[in-house]
């Protein structure tokens, strides 16, 4: 209550448009991606003084519904199963044709649930026009950035060629799904966030990446530092204790099936180790099972099986089943070609597990060299090899690393200082609504 007064927060209605159902689908959800928004939508219905409606896609709904002191306005976007040959061709041209028939839909919900604030999550949606269509302060939050990751979208070695003439990909190709045709919309996208930053008046961001590449499309674009919360299991759980590697080396990383998250770089990093008679280890993947088309494409190409390096595919965990396998591990790696701060970094910091990680994008925000982690270049195959070297063999190193990373991570994600900083950030947009 406290924070309101500060902020002269009273009945303050806050509307989010958010690429997740948040907890309107509480526990349907248990891959690692996304899980921060409901953790940040828990801390927010809590507080005094705010009213918050949550808005989004879905694939059955379009009722409002008022719930656990939050109001939720799904709208129906039909799963692409309903009409498949469209979804193709779509796919095919990277456009998407329900866009310019929402705005109706977006106006409808603001005009019913009256903010004095919206935030949006994301920019290269399709959520960052309703700043074209109200009067009301929108407040677009960073999340990554589809313009550098377009610039770097292919990895070494790789085209558009190597995906189309894939026999991993045969099927995905004739349906547009493979990575080419993702690179498409990743065009449209990407030409569509520039518009959208060029026009922003506000943006919520936490990296000097992101910072400076929104300064870069609009030099006059108001900048509000907001950290992000982690999952609340990440919270309750310990720091890891153990000071002596395990016999044999643990290595840990969480990768999405995606091209730029450097799945070829652990193929490759594990042979280089796999290569030195006395580095005994074991490498667990989470959020890639063993039968991913990509993870096949890279065996391929690279002439690398996941399993002849060590490595062992997870498949998705939620954050319970990530935690018990961090726990166990005595480092994370983190090989992406482009970042904006990565949660899975973060969580594993908060854990006081060491981190390893390509220094792109604004991953140099998260972890400072030699201090609470360790940032080799992108592709840094070699790199990645000797300060993995270097942390099995000094027995205290990783744990030393490890717990500064956890003490600086506390910090970053103390949840009472986001909630304050958000606050902060709706009593400034909602002055500006009064001017």
């Amino acid at each position: 209550m406290e924070q309101q007064k500060e902020f002269g927060i009273n009945n303050m209605r806050i509307l989010w448009f958010t690429d997740t159902p948040s907890l309107y689908d509480q526990g349907k959800h248990h891959y690692h991606g996304a899980g921060w928004i409901e953790s940040l939508e828990e801390l927010i219905r809590e507080q005094e003084g705010i009213e918050l409606a949550v808005s989004f896609f879905h694939k059955t709904d379009n009722e409002k519904v008022i719930n656990n002191g939050a109001t939720y306005f799904p709208i129906l976007r039909k799963s692409a199963k309903k009409h498949p040959l469209r979804s193709i061709v779509n796919r095919w041209t990277g456009d998407s044709f329900e866009d310019e028939n929402l705005k109706s839909n977006f106006i409808d919900i603001i005009s019913d649930f009256k903010p004095d604030v919206i935030q949006v999550f994301g920019t290269e949606g399709i959520f960052s026009k309703i700043q074209e269509l109200t009067k009301i302060p929108v407040v677009i939050h960073i999340q990554g950035i589809i313009n550098p990751y377009l610039n770097t979208y292919y990895p070494v070695n790789q085209s558009k060629w190597s995906f189309l003439f894939s026999k991993n990909y045969f099927f995905n190709n004739i349906i547009a799904s493979a990575p080419a045709f993702g690179r498409k919309r990743f065009v449209i996208q990407a030409k569509r966030e520039r518009n959208f930053l060029s026009k922003a008046k506000n943006i919520m961001g936490r990296t000097h990446w992101d910072k400076m590449l929104v300064e870069l499309y609009n030099p006059n674009v108001q900048y509000f530092p907001v950290d992000e919360v982690l999952r609340t299991d990440f919270y309750k759980t310990d720091a890891i204790s153990k000071q002596q590697p395990n016999k044999q080396f643990k290595i840990i990383s969480t990768l999405s099936p995606t091209i730029y998250k450097g799945i070829d770089v652990v193929l490759k990093t594990a042979k280089q180790l796999k290569e030195l008679s006395n580095f005994d280890f074991q490498w667990e993947i989470i959020g890639l099972g063993a039968n991913a088309p990509l993870l096949k494409h890279f065996e391929k190409t690279e002439k690398i099986n996941h399993s002849d390096v060590n490595i062992i595919c997870c498949g998705r965990k939620n954050s319970k089943e990530m935690i018990e396998l961090m726990q166990n591990a005595d480092v994370y790696v983190h090989p992406s070609y482009i970042d904006n701060s990565p949660n899975s970094v973060c969580e594993a910091q908060i854990l006081g597990l060491p981190v390893i990680a390509c220094n792109v994008g604004g991953v140099a925000t998260l972890v400072e060299h030699e201090k609470t982690g360790f940032l080799v270049p992108s592709n840094g195959v070699f790199e990645f090899v000797h300060y993995l070297r270097l942390i099995k063999a000094d027995e205290n190193l990783g744990y030393k690393i490890g717990q500064e990373a956890r003490r600086v991570a506390s910090m970053r994600h103390d949840r009472d200082k986001i909630v304050s900083d958000l606050l902060m950030v709706y009593s400034a947009l909602s002055n500006k609504k009064l001017l």
